[in-house]
C-alpha cells in the first residue's frame, strides 16, 4: 500500500451522503490512523449547487499538480471515514503547500 499522508488525494469507494450507495471517487485525507482514514470528498460539480452548499466547498487552485484531471472542489460539508482494512485505495497526489495554507484558513472561517 502506498504511504498515506495528511492532505494526500486518493481514489476510494465512498458512500453517498444519503446512504443509498457508493461510488469510486477522489477524496482528501484529513486524518488517519492504523484503522481509519478520515476524508473529505472531492467534486467537479460546483456551478449548480445552492449558495449554502457552495459556501462549504473549497476550490483547489493547483488541481492538476494535485493529481486531478479536472478543476475540483473539496466538499467540507461532512467528513467520511474509510476502514483501512476493508477498502482499497489508490493515492493519486497531494495538495500543494499553497492549497494547504488556503484550506486551513478556509476551515478556520467556515460556519
Amino acid at each position: 500500500m502506498e504511504k498515506i499522508e495528511e492532505y494526500s488525494i486518493l481514489i476510494a469507494r465512498i458512500k453517498y451522503a444519503d446512504g443509498t450507495g457508493s461510488k469510486s471517487r477522489p477524496a482528501l485525507v484529513i486524518e488517519f490512523n492504523d484503522e481509519v482514514i478520515e476524508t473529505y470528498r472531492l467534486t467537479t460539480k460546483y456551478e449548480n449547487k445552492s449558495d449554502r452548499i457552495k459556501s462549504k466547498y473549497f476550490e483547489i487552485i493547483d488541481w492538476f499538480r494535485a493529481g486531478l484531471e479536472k478543476p475540483s472542489w473539496i466538499d467540507t460539508v461532512q467528513a467520511y471515514e474509510l476502514d483501512r482494512k476493508k477498502i482499497k485505495i489508490q493515492i493519486i497526489g497531494n495538495l500543494t503547500d499553497r492549497d494547504i495554507v488556503r484550506l486551513k484558513d478556509f476551515l478556520s472561517n467556515v460556519d
